[in-house]
């Protein structure tokens, strides 16, 4: 993995924030195992906008200088104790970059700024292998499958967020 200079920035995201990521998963089985399973498909950008803009949602962006929006990701305030990313994604043509991890830490550090967390969860198909792996190389462990669909509910001490980085970069 070679650095990326000048750092990544994380920032508030909107619909067309949205939409770009949108148009990284063109396949509907592909929309739903990223976004969710309640996405209606085919998603448009006002239909994905609309199902994910929830009340609990802060939607970011990830952008590399040079390139524009490279990553998307959402963090809810889950069961009144979860700091939980979700719709967590890098563009196809810069992932093994390890932008997946920065955007991971910084939506972590967004999530605790935004709720009174005591820790981080997420949720991630099992056969996702590149994106357990991440997962647990950030200090997320497995803790049961979902008791409707086929991925796993992970969660990570608040002390797996990396100390030093700064507000705003990730």
């Amino acid at each position: 993995m070679r650095p990326l200079t000048p750092d990544p920035v994380l920032r508030p995201a909107a619909a067309a924030e949205a939409a770009v990521a949108l148009a990284w998963t063109p396949h509907d089985e592909d929309l739903r195992r990223w976004a969710g399973p309640s996405i209606r498909c085919p998603a448009t950008p006002a239909s994905f906008w609309q199902d994910i803009n929830n009340a609990d949602a802060h939607s970011f962006a990830l952008d590399l200088p040079g390139a524009g929006q490279v990553g998307f990701g959402q963090v809810r305030y889950r069961e009144n104790r979860y700091g939980h990313l979700a719709r967590v994604i890098v563009s196809p043509a810069h992932r093994g970059l390890g932008l997946g991890r920065r955007l991971c830490t910084g939506l972590m550090r967004e999530a605790i700024r935004l709720h009174p967390i005591e820790a981080f969860s997420l949720y991630v198909f099992s056969d996702n292998r590149p994106a357990v792996e991440l997962y647990r190389s950030l200090g997320y462990a497995e803790q049961g499958k979902h008791p409707q669909f086929d991925c796993v509910l992970m969660v990570a001490p608040l002390s797996a967020l990396p100390q030093g980085t700064t507000p705003g970069k990730t």
